[in-house]
């Protein structure tokens, strides 16, 4: 796993601020390790929140690499991980450099530097990652840069050069000049006279000594053109290999997203068909379950039409039986017109005997009169003290009765 010791230091600081400090640590470390993220730097700085909280955070701050118009540049950005992250995601600012401004009403970047763009609107912690949303920020800001320069005022002009150096060494310069024929000594110091081949010596002098320094000059000026000819073609050697870098880099990136869309595609489409197979599959089983269900419906159908034919036998012997028992209540009914009336069936044969029939019917009386109290307190249809009224003086007149039939019992008793 790519770990970068500055990443754990700074995870460690921030104490436990991230739920899974571990991706935190690998997502960072991986951006900070690549091609990409190799001019970031880990920090930790405070991240103000629309909403007006603040909280210091781990952010990688530095520049990253855009191409516009075929020029390279680095363009000062800082990616915030917030405390949500990865479910969160990451969120950058576009800083300014001296003499750069931020273009007004950009697709992407905001008033205040902040970067909006698709790849972070569709954050998905499973599938993305910092170093697919800087290679995004890039080529998104390549296409649009959201900064530009202005032209730095003109500087004021150079003071004019000094005098020619053969003016000054003639003006300054009295050598003493010897010849092969004539070696005369030196003119005293407070003479001004000037022999002609001492003037012509003199002038000569100064001519090569010029010659001498516009060589040197040259010459300098040769090894400082070769220097920067050097410089600019190790600097062009270099931006070359950067360049190749970063198109095999582009190309193995693109055959890695490339990869990736395949397999999301054959994984969708795997999806898709192990769906409809599921779905095939459910409406089979339906279909199936509605043949058995009609097949169902048709038995029960068979049955209830003999069950019809069944109940219709049925109604016609319930017909004729009922017509039967019209016909016998008929016969009793006259039956009983000739039978004698009910008061006639028992006739006591003396005044002791009427008087026990009596008194035993009213005592019958008085029981059902009793049991229907009770069903009517138990209905709620009289309350308990009425109840215990009629009982106590119901109960009592039974009393009597019994008592009374008791006696009427002993008499006749005796008379046996």
């Amino acid at each position: 796993m790519v770990h970068d010791p500055r990443v754990s230091t700074l995870l460690s600081r921030l104490g436990g601020l991230y739920r899974d400090p571990l991706r935190v640590d690998r997502d960072a470390s991986s951006l900070l390790k690549s091609s990409v993220g190799v001019h970031l730097t880990p920090g930790i700085a405070p991240l103000v929140e629309n909403n007006g909280d603040s909280s210091h955070c781990l952010v990688l701050q530095g520049t990253i690499a855009i191409v516009f118009r075929g020029q390279t540049y680095q363009l000062l950005v800082d990616i915030y991980l917030p405390s949500g992250y990865p479910i969160r995601p990451p969120i950058s600012y576009v800083r300014l450099a001296e003499n750069m401004y931020l273009k007004e009403n950009h697709p992407h970047v905001g008033s205040d530097g902040m970067v909006y763009m698709p790849y972070t609107h569709e954050w998905n912690p499973r599938t993305h990652s910092l170093i697919e949303m800087v290679v995004a920020m890039s080529s998104v800001f390549s296409a649009d840069p959201p900064v530009f320069t202005r032209a730095a005022p003109a500087p004021a002009p150079l003071p004019p050069p000094p005098p020619p150096v053969a003016a000054a060494v003639a003006s300054n310069m009295t050598p003493y000049v010897t010849t092969s024929s004539n070696r005369s000594p030196p003119p005293p110091a407070y003479s001004s006279y000037v022999s002609p081949a001492t003037s012509s010596a003199v002038q000569m002098d100064s001519e090569r000594y010029m010659q001498e320094q516009i060589e040197a000059i040259m010459a300098k000026e040769a090894e400082e053109a070769n220097r920067a000819a050097e410089i600019a073609r190790k600097a062009a050697r270099e931006e070359e290999e950067r360049v190749q870098a970063q198109k095999e880099w582009e190309a193995q990136k693109t055959e890695q997203i490339r990869d990736q869309v395949n397999e999301k595609i054959r994984t969708y489409l795997q999806q898709y068909v192990e769906e409809n197979q599921s779905s095939l599959a459910a409406d089979w089983r339906d279909q199936e379950q509605l043949k058995q269900t009609r097949d169902r419906i048709e038995a029960d159908l068979k049955d209830l039409v003999n069950q019809k034919s069944e109940l219709e036998k049925h109604l016609t012997t319930l017909d004729a039986k009922t017509k039967e028992i019209e016909e016998w209540l008929e016969a009793s009914k006259n039956a009983e017109e000739k039978e004698p009336g009910i008061d006639n069936v028992c006739e006591p044969i003396n005044k002791l005997h009427a008087q026990m029939l009596d008194l035993s019917a009213e005592n019958a009386a008085l029981t059902d009169l009793m049991y229907f109290l009770d069903r009517g307190m138990y209905a709620g249809q009289i309350d308990c003290t009425t109840h215990l009224k009629m009982i106590r003086k119901h109960a009592k007149q039974q009393f009597l009765i019994r008592a009374h039939l008791i006696k009427i019992n002993a008499a006749l008793q005796k008379q046996k």
